[in-house]
């Protein structure tokens, strides 16, 4: 899924105050998550470091899939 996938997925839901991850990882600000890691992501393509920060809202995205059924 393209970072643009990603965003046009996230635009407009609803999103819990907090979720949790994976284990020990809790994200509390979800809109400030957001942001962030799409920013760092279309600013930062092509680095190898923008790889975690894709993980992470792929996993967000599967979590929230899981909390709505």
């Amino acid at each position: 899924m393209s970072i643009e996938e990603l965003e046009a997925y996230f635009t407009g839901i609803t999103l819990p105050e907090q979720i949790v991850l994976e284990q020990g990882v809790v994200v509390k600000d979800l809109p400030l998550f957001l942001e962030s890691h799409l920013s760092y992501v279309k600013l930062k393509g092509d680095l190898k470091s923008t790889e975690v920060f894709i993980y992470r809202l792929h996993l967000l995205k599967e979590r929230l899939e899981e909390m709505n059924g």
